[in-house]
């Protein structure tokens, strides 16, 4: 039986999956990364040392369980919004810039914004915000010029990994697209702005389908990594669709919600959808498409909220706290895209205890999503099962309150990740499993239910936290 190895490089870890033919686990790994902050509003991740040779150390501890000579197939993901300059032999040039939480290009986000109007902004599928890879590439060319002078590529973090084992690049259409880059009606990319902008469009490599053979590992790469010569390397994709796959759950109509250090979300369609404030583009399979969203809480949002009132614990009582609390723990994104947004907590007063106030930041998880999804149901009906996945589906009391709160059920994916999504994508790219074999094997995960009553609770707090959002953080007399 042949043996698919899937990576999704985080900002914190990389993980690996390994499973054989028919998606059962073979061997799970785990290696640590690091985020750099060298100034506010500024997050880096030093590509050399964090992502290629924290991947050759997931080869190296895979190889402790299985024979990396069974290998048949390899795809990585990594996080949407990023990007990492790097000379003609793949080597970086600079650390990779990340996501949303990167503030450092606002002003070049709002230049362009200005100067090329609501009519880019349709082509692109929205306008360019903190979580866009351009504006960070002009600062760049702003900030460090001689770094990108010597730049020759500009790279998604996952094909930062594929270019040295194939010698290879591309950006996969869904990621691409999710950083404001794709010039739909052409599905290429926007040379036109890219020459206006003084951008040599061939830094830029080609655009490519997740589910597509980018290249076969090269001899070097082989002898450097342990992994057989030749074998296939899928173009892969962004870490969300990595999570949609595990859950087997990119089909049109299936929406997927990832827990992690933030909240990401993904709706599947099978005709593009337009939703102010979002960002549309395609999905992994060619000719379906998408709508996505990524809040600025998750993990890091409760993590603080642990760390400032010194509980773990939240309050068990069920009904709602009445604490109001906006989660921009690093500004706003979906659908205001502030990065001066701030948090804010309404409704506080002299009973409220520390475990009441962890209880209120689950609840502002579970009220910010049921904002994002109410304003995506004013475009398009959103399945009543949302697939979760992401480590804080181990937070029973969390989903609980999330399901109560949007009123619908959830199917936990606790035992699947980003990596075991990779991996099935690697054996659908090599033609072991093909995609619509995989729709086949959908199934398990646990379900959670709704507390009816308590939805009814929560529904004018619903409306109040809507209200709270769209203010600002401004509450009304």
């Amino acid at each position: 039986m042949p043996l698919f190895l899937g990576v999704d490089m985080g900002t914190s870890s990389l993980k690996a999956c390994v499973i054989e033919g028919e998606g059962h686990t073979a061997a799970r790994a785990k290696v640590p990364s690091e985020t750099h902050s060298p100034a506010p509003g500024m997050y880096e991740v030093d590509g050399e040392a964090c992502w290629w040779r924290g991947f050759l150390s997931l080869c190296g501890e895979i190889s402790r369980s299985v024979p990396l000579s069974d290998i048949a197939g390899i795809c990585v993901s990594s996080v949407c919004g990023s990007f990492i300059p790097v000379d003609g032999e793949g080597r970086q040039t600079h650390n990779a810039i990340l996501y949303g939480i990167d503030r450092r290009a606002v002003k070049q986000a709002e230049e362009l914004n200005e100067k090329y109007g609501p009519e880019l902004a349709a082509r692109l599928g929205g306008s360019f915000t903190t979580h866009s890879v351009f504006p960070k590439i002009l600062w760049l060319r702003e900030h460090c010029p001689e770094v990108f002078a010597e730049s020759d590529y500009f790279l998604e973090p996952n094909n930062f990994v594929t270019f040295r084992l194939t010698g290879k690049q591309a950006w996969d259409y869904p990621s691409a697209a999710g950083t404001t880059l794709v010039d739909r009606p052409a599905l290429e990319w926007p040379r036109d702005l890219f020459a206006a902008e003084g951008v040599d469009p061939d830094r830029f490599p080609p655009l490519r389908w997740p589910l597509s053979v980018l290249g076969r590992t090269t001899a070097g790469a082989a002898r450097e990594t342990g992994l057989p010569e030749g074998i296939p390397v899928a173009v892969g994709a962004c870490d969300i669709n990595a999570e949609a796959a595990a859950a087997t759950a990119f089909f049109p109509g299936d929406c997927v919600v990832v827990f992690g250090s933030t909240v990401s979300m993904l709706l599947t369609t099978d005709t593009p959808l337009e939703v102010p404030g979002f960002v549309s583009g395609m999905s992994l399979l060619e000719g379906t498409y998408r709508i996505g969203a990524a809040t600025a809480s998750g993990s890091r949002f409760l993590q603080w909220m642990n760390r400032t009132f010194r509980s773990g614990d939240p309050e068990r009582e069920q009904s709602p706290t009445g604490i109001l609390i906006l989660p921009w723990l690093d500004g706003a994104r979906t659908p205001f895209h502030n990065p001066d947004g701030k948090m804010t907590f309404t409704g506080i007063d002299g009973t409220a205890t520390p475990e009441r106030l962890i209880r209120a930041g689950r609840e502002a998880l579970g009220y910010e999503l049921s904002f994002l999804l109410s304003k995506i149901g004013e475009f398009r009906p959103v399945p009543d099962v949302l697939d979760v996945s992401g480590g804080l589906c181990n937070d029973r009391i969390l989903m609980g309150i999330i399901s109560s709160i949007t009123g619908r059920k959830l199917r936990l994916h606790r035992d699947v990740d980003a990596s075991y999504g990779d991996a099935l994508l690697a054996a659908a790219a090599s033609g072991f499993l093909p995609p619509e074999e995989l729709k086949d094997m959908r199934g398990g995960g646990t379900m959670v239910f709704p507390d009816r009553t308590l939805h009814e609770k929560f529904l004018p707090w619903n409306r109040r936290f809507r209200d709270l959002a769209e203010n600002g953080g401004v509450t009304r007399p």
